[in-house]
C-alpha cells in the first residue's frame, strides 16, 4: 500500500527533476513512497501518483511526461513490463456510480476496480484508461483514445470510447 505523505513528496521532487534524467532516482523516491518498481524503468518528470492503492510497474516500463496513475484504496494498478504510458495520460481505478435515487445523480459513494496494462503494450499520449478495464499485451491504445473496455492482446485500439481497429498480428 502507498505511504500519501512519502507520496506526496516523491511526486514535487519527480517534478523538480529533468525531465528525460535522473530515472533511477525518481524510481528510488517511488519506492520510498511504497510503489512496487522493476528495473530499468523511465520516469519522466511530472510523472504523478497520487493514492492510497496498490501500483505495481514492471521492468523496462515508460512513463511519459505528466502521466497520472490515479489509485484508491483497495484496488491496484499494474504496468507490466515493457510497457509504455504516453505523456499525459490516466490510469483510474476509482469512479462513483450513477443513481437517480440520491440527491444528486452521481453517488457520493465511490467504488474502485483495477486497471492493468499488459507487457509490451503501449497507452498513447492523452489517453484515459477507466476502472476495471485491461489493456492486452503487445496492444496499442492510440492516442486521445478512452478505454472504457478491455483491450485484446494485439490489438490496436482508438477513438472515444475506443473502439477496436486492427489485429496487430495480421499483415497491412
Amino acid at each position: 500500500m502507498l505511504n500519501t505523505k512519502k507520496l506526496y513528496i516523491a511526486n514535487k521532487i519527480v517534478w523538480l527533476l529533468p525531465m528525460s534524467s535522473c530515472h533511477s532516482l525518481k524510481a528510488k523516491l517511488y519506492r520510498w513512497a511504497g510503489v512496487k518498481i522493476g528495473e530499468n524503468v523511465e520516469i519522466f518528470s511530472g510523472v504523478q501518483i497520487i493514492g492510497n492503492g496498490e501500483v505495481e510497474i514492471g521492468d523496462g516500463v515508460f512513463l511519459g511526461h505528466e502521466a497520472m496513475i490515479m489509485v484508491n484504496e483497495g484496488s491496484k494498478v499494474v504496468v507490466e513490463d515493457s510497457a509504455m504510458i504516453g505523456t499525459r495520460s490516466v490510469l483510474v481505478t476509482g469512479f462513483h456510480p450513477v443513481t437517480p435515487e440520491g440527491e444528486r445523480i452521481i453517488s457520493r459513494e465511490g467504488t474502485s476496480s483495477v486497471v492493468r496494462v499488459g507487457k509490451g503494450a503501449s497507452v498513447s499520449t492523452q489517453c484515459l484508461v477507466l476502472p476495471g478495464v485491461s489493456v492486452g499485451e503487445m496492444s496499442i491504445v492510440a492516442s486521445g483514445a478512452t478505454v472504457a473496455k478491455d483491450v485484446p492482446p494485439y490489438a490496436l485500439v482508438g477513438g472515444c470510447p475506443a473502439k477496436f481497429i486492427r489485429d496487430l498480428r495480421e499483415p497491412r
